[in-house]
């Protein structure tokens, strides 16, 4: 058995005793999961460098990570919900829409109690093993018994001008340089690689004016340049096996759907859900066939990748960095769509479900920000970029028109609080949250009794609603109030890659030599600016406002030519994209939200709440319009 065992640490009483309709009150639980694993099976063989893995007993690679686990005290549990942390950090409990001042005290908050009134059971399980809170330790890989050196890659854009850099992908240093390296600089990540003089940079930083030659920090003669995107690759001892991570979030989900000792019954049904960085968890999970464990049970009925676009992740190669976003490496290749497609690039014939033989829904759900990243629309559309890509008849693809990566941001305001970026326009406000809840429970319906959801909704070719970024730029070009708009030859996208002859092996060389662009597409907008496809809340649909995937980054950050990560805006002061009766415009909201209601895409439950929140934003318009100086 893969789970070799598992150790309560601690069990209280979840949300303060609170019941929660028929499944009454809930128990949280910390625990302790120790796997063993065969190296030499096949269910195992897709792990990079998994056969150079210490082993115990004789036969086994052994390892643990922490767990969590939210359960019905006393019933049975409608289904297992397998959350997989982003960063270490719980990503299932926003379906509760807690308040932000319940996210201050726990990482399991109850808020409006959505999951636990349905009776999910929620199972967060440590998959990532550079990262604290929810977390694994695994094994490192050896080569004649002795450690493995290679190279590692760090990309950085600095928002300020600055004598020194912390080396590491998102602020996390997963390998420690040995001193040697080689630095290059590009003014945005389409332009080429060019390296810079050896001599002119070095490892390690000033402080209170004396040089400190710590390994973890680059200085540069001049100094590192605000809006520059700075490349570091590095010499580096201790290939961790990365992959092993899946192989948790595998055996963790389906031993707790098979064979834990539940207080009622089990769940007869497993939901896998990750967000943003564990979405892609969930893409290369598929990639590399994982749903179906050692003994070929399936282990998710359904999968919700949210966030996730169109890549997978640097979750299993060597010297993996999961915490890295969008640098060219083995999981930004194809293949992109779940069902399998054609690359006219690599001539590869590929999906991510095509290892599966019990291969799960795909519920593939994702903001207008993932598509201006510039790979979303890869999980519907050929590489060439020429025709549509129809989902299977077991998959449903879902933009949520007019929204951003981080969700709706209320009050409104120009700085993304999480960096202390200043941005030119006003953060998104759009909540999606009714719409990812009502994903969330078609899902079990399908799953459970045949229900299947609404159809696909997303910008597509044939109808001319999936376009190019230029033809969107060019569109708010011609309005006298976006001034700040970025240029859509400098913006990311996915690249056709060389990462070295030995990638198939799980070995990348960096820098990747970029080859050919991938299409990068997006939805086309109407005349108010708002987007036309994919499922549109009534902010959209109305207009109350102009709302958008895309920020431009500011001046004062540089690289005012590229676009702000996570971010998109929403501007009040278009007058005609605001209804001028606040009782005209609610009744306008009412017919919305039902037409959305009827066609499921927004629960029951939640329509007073989609209602209320294009209320809210109706007033807050109103606000910023009165505010406006009249001519």
């Amino acid at each position: 058995m893969a789970v070799r065992s598992v150790t309560f640490k601690s069990s209280k009483p979840y949300a303060d005793r609170r019941e929660f309709g028929s499944y009454g009150e809930y128990e949280v639980a910390e625990l302790v999961i120790e796997y063993a694993i065969d190296p030499w099976i096949g269910a195992n063989s897709r792990i990079t460098d998994l056969e150079k893995a210490p082993i115990s007993n004789g036969k086994c690679v052994t390892f643990k990570g922490n767990a969590r686990l939210v359960y019905p005290k006393n019933a049975t549990p409608a289904c297992l919900l397998a959350d997989v942390p982003n960063r270490g950090r719980p990503t299932a409990f926003s379906f509760n829409r807690p308040a932000p001042a319940e996210l201050q005290t726990t990482a399991t908050p109850s808020g409006d109690g959505f999951l636990c009134r349905h009776g999910f059971a929620v199972l967060s399980i440590g998959w990532q093993f550079d990262t604290e809170g929810m977390h694994l330790h695994v094994p490192e890989a050896l080569e004649k018994n002795e450690r493995i050196t290679g190279e590692a890659i760090s990309q950085m854009q600095p928002s300020r001008d600055t004598s020194s850099l912390l080396v590491g992908q998102g602020g996390v240093l997963t390998y420690e340089p040995t001193g040697r390296g080689r630095l290059f600089q590009r003014a945005h990540t389409q332009a080429p690689y060019e390296e810079i003089d050896e001599n002119a940079w070095r490892f390690g930083r000033f402080r209170d004016g004396e040089f400190d030659p710590t390994p973890t920090y680059i200085t540069k003669d001049g100094g590192f340049s605000k809006g520059v995107v700075y490349t570091l690759v590095y010499e580096t001892i201790g290939a961790s096996i990365v992959g092993l991570g899946l192989l948790a979030l595998r055996d963790a989900a389906a031993y707790f759907k098979y064979d834990f000792d539940w207080p009622k019954n089990p769940p007869s049904l497993a939901i896998g859900y990750g967000a943003s960085q564990t979405g892609r968890v969930l893409r290369q999970f598929l990639y590399e066939g994982l749903n179906d464990d050692e003994n070929e049970r399936q282990v998710f009925d359904a999968v919700i990748p949210h966030i996730a676009g169109g890549q997978r992740g640097d979750f299993n190669h060597r010297f993996a960095q999961p915490g890295s976003m969008g640098v060219p490496a083995a999981g930004q290749r194809f293949p992109f769509a779940v069902s399998s497609t054609f690359d006219n690039l690599s001539g590869r014939q590929e999906g991510l479900a095509d290892r599966c033989k019990n291969a799960p829904k795909v519920l593939s759900t994702n903001t207008a920000w993932e598509y201006w990243r510039g790979d979303a629309a890869l999980i519907h559309v050929s590489t060439d970029g020429k025709h549509d890509v129809l989902p299977s008849k077991d998959e449903r693809i879902y933009m949520f028109a007019g929204t951003h990566h981080i969700n709706g941001v209320l009050p409104l305001t120009d700085q993304f609080l999480l960096t202390g970026e200043q941005l030119p326009y006003p953060l998104n406000t759009i909540s999606y949250t009714p719409l990812l809840r009502a994903v969330l429970y078609n899902a079990v319906a399908w799953i459970r009794d045949g229900t299947e959801p609404p159809e696909s909704r997303y910008p597509r070719l044939s109808d001319h609603s999936l376009v190019r970024r230029a033809d969107v730029i060019d569109q708010f070009a011609r309005s006298l109030r976006f001034r700040a708009l970025p240029n859509p030859d400098h913006l990311a996208g996915l690249w056709y890659t060389d990462l070295g002859k030995d990638i198939d092996k799980g070995v990348c060389r960096h820098p990747a030599r970029l080859i050919e662009r991938y299409p990068r597409l997006v939805s086309n907008v109407d005349e108010t600016l708002n987007e036309v496809a994919g499922i549109r809340l009534p902010e959209i649909a109305l207009p109350i406002g102009i709302h958008s995937g895309w920020n431009p980054r500011h001046p004062s950050h540089g690289a005012s030519d590229q676009t702000a990560t996570f971010a998109g805006f929403t501007v009040f002061d278009e007058v005609d994209c605001v209804p001028k009766s606040r009782d005209a415009c609610k009744e306008r909201v009412t017919l919305v939200t039902d037409e959305l209601v009827n066609s499921r895409y927004v629960l029951p439950e939640d329509r007073e709440l989609v209602i209320d929140n294009a209320m809210k934003r109706y007033d807050v318009a109103q606000s910023v319009l009165t505010a406006i100086p009249q001519e």
